[in-house]
């Protein structure tokens, strides 16, 4: 359902369920309004809920950050080790958090209708984490035999602006929601973070030493900017 309010479009959505006991209305980023209500309320019905509100909507919805970078609803899809996947999305009321399996072909998403995007994605950032060692560690193995490079210790966390970092006593920290990206742009963060062991500086040293494995690297490089996660 789209609203416009002062010619700006809006996406109502509307959750409704049994344990909803009074209205509630939130912005979950700046071009949708989830509105929250007990059984019994009707699309005009929540259509006016939105308009009562439509002073504070047009106040707030600019201080939203646009952080949507996925859609969570059925039929979409999600990437994994540069594939796009189907996503499934399966309403569980005994959920008390997002709960997401994948099965080599798609992804599944257990929730209940008082989860948001915030849960949909702290979901699949547990999936990632979840698995980020089995997929990972082989492609550390490959590269450091390679490269006769060897870290102290790796981690995989999660990090809003590195997809990686090595310290200077040599552990190697990876964001594991690099598993988005193919395997190739992957490698190509290990390798760079590797070659930190060696070079603790962005210097040309250390780029010669990069390419000296990956000639390409840039390729790679320009993925993690624009977020292209294909291979």
């Amino acid at each position: 359902m789209k609203i416009v309010l002062d010619q700006h479009t809006f996406t109502i959505i509307h959750r409704s369920n049994k344990r909803i006991k009074r209205l509630g209305l939130s912005i979950e980023n700046q071009n949708e309004l989830v509105v929250k209500t007990p059984l019994g309320y009707k699309a005009n019905n929540v259509r006016d809920i939105v308009i009562s509100h439509k002073d504070w909507i047009l106040r707030s919805f600019l201080k939203v950050p646009p952080k949507n970078i996925f859609h969570f609803v059925h039929g979409s899809s999600l990437p994994f080790m540069g594939q796009n996947y189907e996503l499934d999305m399966i309403e569980d009321y005994s959920m008390k958090n997002v709960k997401v399996t994948f099965d080599n072909e798609r992804f599944k998403f257990f929730y209940n209708t008082l989860h948001g995007y915030e849960d949909f994605m702290e979901g699949l950032k547990n999936f990632y984490k979840r698995i980020a060692k089995k997929y990972i560690d082989p492609i550390f193995d490959e590269v450091c035999f390679k490269t006769k490079l060897y870290p102290e210790n790796i981690n995989y966390r999660f990090a809003k602006r590195q997809w990686g970092s090595c310290s200077y006593k040599n552990d190697i920290s990876i964001n594991y929601m690099l598993l988005q990206f193919s395997r190739k742009t992957i490698e190509y963060v290990v390798l760079h973070e590797l070659c930190h062991i060696e070079e603790k500086n962005h210097s040309k040293r250390f780029y010669n030493l990069v390419s000296l494995y990956m000639p390409e690297y840039k390729k790679e490089e320009e993925k993690l900017k624009k977020r292209d996660f294909g291979d």
